[in-house]
């Protein structure tokens, strides 16, 4: 392509040297230099005199300098910094020749100039006299149509700045008219600095600014000298009709930063945070200064941690070496400061830098163009997979002899359009070219694609041979574009069509005071992870078993969430927009299918809208929503496990899977352990059945332990209860309610019973895996089949199987809705398996498209059922069973409990100093306290007066001050036949009348000697009003201190706690027995002097459990977080 000079100049003057003194700087570069040295030969016009720098290389290098045409060599330290290398060739070159040129010309070993490169900056000097440091267009070394450096910049992080990335060719930042057939990058641009590869400078100019800055022995000396060249008043240019090829050996770790002290593998890095921090410090204002060391200093240290999370610890070390270097005195700032201070005094006026530093806004903006950039990469990538690149996306194609263009130019004509101009600074083109290499085109691809036969050598070969480079695809971008692209995208329409449909759905359950059906009230973040963390509960007469585990998921998302409501806001988020949820996660979880995104949009929704899941929402079924937003991600990941083996055994990749799976697993175990079981089934078949590669036996095995035995870990110690009580993984956690069973038509039409499920609408899946199974039959529909059949499995153990609840009561079935969801979910990958490219089609093509018709039909009849069905159920926007403040007030304040009666298909429940609420059915109660509460919930019903004043003093004894019947008729019945043993009082927020229980009685009592032998002999508790002998005590389990004065012998001390193993009762600091009185409840004798007496329950055993937890949680996340390392 011919090449025009920049207007306003003539035609340079053809002579064979030029004043100019070039600076070669050489370091263990054997690679590159015969590269270097050829082009510096093949200069036109030569420069006049060319001295080389050897900095103590190792290699080949000093014997190349000898075999050259040089001017001289001057051999250094290996520890010579690059600024004094420059340094020491200048003055040597005025010692030896006293005039050896105007310019001075530095070029690294690893960097080639084109034969024009000299003639090009010198003719934009002449056209600019201001200019005082040109720099040219740095192209990749290997292939010269990327562009890696068009000037310089920073920001008030210390960052370089270049506005470019590897191989990427889209960031032009230099200005062009727009004209038909011209050069996109005719314009020489003012920057703030070039880079030191190629950087032509005055000489008179490097005097009087005192060269590079020799503190910076490596990195960061050109945007070093540029600054400081801008503040005396001279231009810094970026000429792009220069070019010059850059390997940057250091910056890629090709060679060893030996200039920098220290040494490993992050000598580097550190050098570069620490160089970039000193060139702001140095160069800013005043202000700027004093407000940039605390300011720096902090976000190095904010960044130290998030670099520790991401376990990218080299960038972590990096950033606190940053700030030791700063805070430490090694910077030197003051000193450095002072002597810009006087060259710049030096000068006339001075220029700013203003428009040339990269501001806030900049960063902000070139974040966001490299984020849609980024999306726009990783479609084209997906739709070239798939061998659907459109005829518009065009090949760059050059001759081996023809100048490749670079950057926007190498695109097809007309893709670059008109710009308009902009100030001076980093510049960008009005569109965004992406670049993608054809290695990951088909190997048949659509007109206008031709696929590169030849792979990019890297390294590039010693040899003559000329390279060959793979060609790239480009593809426009433009705004308009972006915007259709991502308005139009399969996932935002996903999201966008379920959000809509579950707003429909549950548009009169919309609020926070979720509850109903298997959902308790949710507690607030405190009271939810003191319940969790709590060694002792008083629910159903108290229990010290363990807190469920889903009460700790739902602390970490309520403390997510809780500027907007904390865990109600979760439980709501979960319940109201499960759709969105899931169906968002299963679209990602197939993102490694080589399938259409139409048709993995499809699937999710369908997924999303399954029976079984608007079923739990209507319900209340928690367990099953989770089971629901889970299960996608869970099974991606156990399927990458497998995969992952046979494709990159070197990858360290599969750690972080396995984590990330584990914790996922974890999740649905903390709710469903019954699922649970079966994904850790479906893991231990595809390890044995999917075979492994030569030598991965080892991280196969760390993988299936990992996916096995650290959820177990995760969980503890909820899987002891599992264990111990198999209700649990047939019924899941949350609240008991009567089920209702399914038939076996509901079943295969994956209706699990009860209300918010279309009827027949699941069958339809089972159509589309027949079409499927009909049209495109192949042997990757196998793992979806397993995971449909481990589902069925799991339906014919919980329709056929049956466990008393932890509540107590009879045997009971399950409810099918989750293990429902996995054989659904299996299903779908079965018809998601079909839709992949290349497979045998059976039939004609119009068939295919029939069905794909169907599914979108079928998508649609989902959302329809959703929205009638849904919206039934017991699920509303109220806080249950809400007590009057009043109430609340009072039993907070003396700890006694409120006794709920059975209705509805809900069972008796017993609270102290709160109402119920979410996970009290979950925790197992003490056996003795599940037939009291059955016996209470009869006899309070009971009509003999004998029976319900009796039922009321033992209720009154176990610390019950208020009972909730189940409606008007109970609580009259009770009125009658109590008597004065019951008092009205504010009914709940749903309506249920209340009764206060007039009998003395307390959290914890004082017995006289008298009511003390009637405790623990067997007797009653007294049902008349105003029996005396019952003292109330101002404590509460589990740990009871009370201070008693001198009595009579015989006394008791009670409180209402079910008696079980690990109390333990002191008096005056000495063990003595712990009682049982009244039946079941804990109680100690008290002495006749006065002493202080404790009871207490034990909790060490469950501290140690909760910080082995923390500890496996802890390593669990720092794991699943994926490193950097491939």
């Amino acid at each position: 392509m011919p090449r025009r000079t920049p207007r306003g100049s003539g035609t340079p003057p053809a002579v064979r040297t030029v004043p100019v003194l070039a600076v070669l700087v050489c370091h263990d570069g054997a690679d590159w230099l015969p590269d270097t040295l050829a082009a510096l030969a093949a200069s036109t016009p030569r420069p006049r005199h060319v001295i080389a720098v050897d900095t103590g290389s190792t290699d080949d290098t000093a014997r190349l300098l000898a075999d050259a045409e040089l001017d001289g060599v001057l051999t250094l330290d290996r520890t010579t910094g690059f600024a004094t290398a420059v340094a020491a060739a200048v003055d040597h070159a005025v010692e030896r020749w006293g005039d050896p040129g105007g310019w001075v010309w530095v070029l690294h070993d690893d960097s080639a100039p084109e034969p024009d490169c000299l003639a090009t900056l010198l003719t934009a000097a002449e056209a600019s006299p201001s200019a005082g440091v040109l720099g040219p267009l740095a192209l990749d070394w290997d292939d010269q149509r990327l562009v890696v450096e068009a000037g310089l910049s920073t920001d008030a992080s210390g960052h370089r700045q270049t506005g470019f990335r590897p191989g990427q060719l889209d960031r032009g930042k230099i200005q062009h008219n727009g004209e038909s057939g011209s050069h996109p990058f005719e314009q020489s641009t003012e920057v703030l600095a070039v880079s030191s590869a190629g950087l032509l400078v005055r000489r008179e100019l490097w005097h009087r600014l005192g060269g590079f800055d020799e503190h910076l022995p490596l990195l960061r000396e050109d945007i070093d000298f540029g600054w400081r060249a801008n503040r005396v008043g001279i231009v810094v240019l970026c000429v792009p009709s220069a070019r010059i090829r850059h390997a940057r050996a250091a910056t890629r770790g090709l060679r060893a930063p030996d200039a920098v002290p220290g040494n490993g593998t992050g000598t580097f890095r550190r050098a570069d945070r620490a160089h970039g921090l000193r060139t702001f410090l140095v160069n800013c204002s005043t202000f700027s200064l004093v407000i940039g060391v605390p300011r720096l200093v902090l976000l190095c240290l904010l960044r130290t941690i998030g670099y520790d999370v991401l376990r990218r610890f080299g960038d972590a070390g990096a950033e606190l070496y940053a700030a030791r270097y700063v805070l430490g005195g090694r910077a030197d700032i003051r000193a450095a400061r002072a002597r810009r201070r006087v060259a710049a005094r030096e000068v006339v006026s001075s220029g700013g830098v203003r428009g040339l530093f990269t501001s806030r806004w900049t960063r902000l903006r070139n974040g966001l163009r490299s984020l849609l950039t980024h999306m726009a990469r990783r479609r084209i990538e997906a739709d070239a997979a798939l061998g659907r690149l459109p005829d518009t996306h065009r090949v760059a194609q050059t001759s081996d002899g023809e100048r490749r263009p670079v950057g926007p130019d190498a695109m097809p004509a007309g893709a670059v359009g008109v710009s308009r101009t902009r100030r001076a600074g980093l510049r960008r083109p009005a569109t965004v070219a992406v670049s993608l290499p054809t290695t990951t085109l088909p190997a048949t691809a659509p007109t206008g694609v031709r696929p590169s036969p030849r792979p990019r050598p890297s390294p590039r070969p010693r040899t003559d041979q000329p390279v060959e480079h793979e060609e790239i695809v480009f593809v426009e971008v433009d705004r308009r574009h972006l915007v259709r692209q991502i308005l139009l995208a399969p996932p935002l329409l996903l999201l966008i069509g379920l959000l809509v449909v579950s707003l429909a759905t549950n548009w009169d359950r919309l609020g926070l005071d979720l509850a109903g059906g298997r959902l308790l009230p949710a507690g607030q973040l405190g009271a939810t992870w003191s319940d969790y963390l709590a060694a002792w509960h008083p629910v159903t007469g108290g229990t010290a078993a363990p807190a469920p585990a889903a009460l700790a998921v739902l602390g970490v998302l309520g403390g997510v969430l809780a500027p907007f409501g904390a865990v109600p806001a979760a439980v709501a988020l979960l319940l109201l927009f499960d759709a969105p949820l899931a169906g968002l996660g299963a679209y990602i979880a197939t993102r490694q299918l080589p399938v259409p995104r139409w048709v993995r949009a499809l699937v999710a929704a369908a997924y999303a809208l399954l029976p079984p899941a608007t079923a739990a929402v209507a319900q209340g079924r928690l367990d099953a929503v989770i089971v629901h937003v889970m299960l996608p991600p869970v099974v991606a990941g156990i399927a990458g496990l497998l995969v992952r083996g046979r494709k990159a055994t070197g990858s360290t990749a599969w750690l972080s899977t396995a984590a990330g799976s584990a914790i996922g697993l974890a999740v649905i175990g903390a709710f469903s352990p019954l699922v649970h079981l079966l994904l850790v089934l479906t893991a231990l078949g595809g390890f044995v059945m999917v075979p492994g590669h030569r030598g991965d036996g080892r991280r196969r095995v760390a993988a299936l332990f990992a996916i096995v035995l650290l959820p177990l870990a995760l969980l503890l110690p909820w899987p002891a209860v599992v264990i111990q009580h198999p209700g649990v993984v047939l019924h899941g956690v949350g609240a008991w309610v009567a089920e209702t069973s399914a038939s076996t038509v509901d079943l295969l039409a994956l209706h699990p019973g009860g209300p918010g499920a279309a009827p027949v609408l699941g069958a339809l899946v089972l159509l589309a895996v027949l079409i499927a199974l009909v049209l495109r039959p192949s042997r990757s529909m196998l793992p979806g089949f397993g995971l449909a059949a481990l589902g069925l499995a799991g339906v014919v153990v919980v329709s056929q199987l049956s466990a008393r609840p932890l509540v107590g009561g009879p045997d009971a079935h399950g409810w099918t809705g989750p293990v429902l969801l996995v054989a659904g979910w299996g299903l779908l990958l079965t018809v998601l398996a079909a839709c992949r490219p290349g497979g045998p089609v059976l039939g004609p093509a119009a068939v295919a498209r029939v069905a794909a018709v169907l599914g979108a039909l079928a998508v649609l009849s989902f959302a329809a059922g959703s929205v009638l069905a849904g919206r039934k159920g017991p699920l509303r926007a109220d806080d249950g069973v809400g007590l009057a403040s009043t109430l609340r007030h009072e039993l907070e304040n003396t700890n006694r409990s409120v006794l709920t009666l059975a209705a509805g298909g809900q069972p008796v429940r017993q609270s102290a100093g709160r109402a119920p609420r979410l996970g009290d059915d979950d925790l197992v109660p003490v056996p003795s306290a599940t037939a009291r509460l059955s016996r209470l919930d009869s006899e309070l019903r009971s009509p003999e007066p004998a029976v319900a004043r009796a039922a009321v003093a033992d209720a009154a004894t176990s610390g019950v001050a208020f009972v909730v019947l189940p409606d008007e008729s109970a609580a009259a019945g009770l009125r009658a036949a109590a008597g004065d043993l019951v008092a009205d009082a504010p009914s709940t927020s749903d309506g249920r009348p209340v009764l206060r229980l007039q009998p003395a009685g307390g959290a914890a009592v004082l017995l006289s000697p008298e009511m003390a032998k009637r405790a623990t002999t067997g007797g009653a508790p007294p049902s008349e009003l105003g029996a005396g002998g019952i003292v109330p005590v101002e404590a509460a389990p589990p740990n009871v201190a009370a201070r008693v004065s001198d009595g009579p012998d015989g006394r008791l001390l009670v409180i209402a706690a079910e008696e079980e193993p690990g109390w333990r009762a002191t008096v005056n600091g000495r063990q003595v027995p712990v009682v049982r009185s009244w039946g079941d409840l804990v109680g100690v004798a008290v002495p006749t002097r006065a002493a202080e007496v404790r009871l207490e329950h034990s909790s060490a055993l469950r501290s140690v459990l909760l910080l082995s937890q923390g500890a496996v949680v802890l390593f669990a996340l720092l794991t699943a977080i994926p490193s950097r390392r491939p």
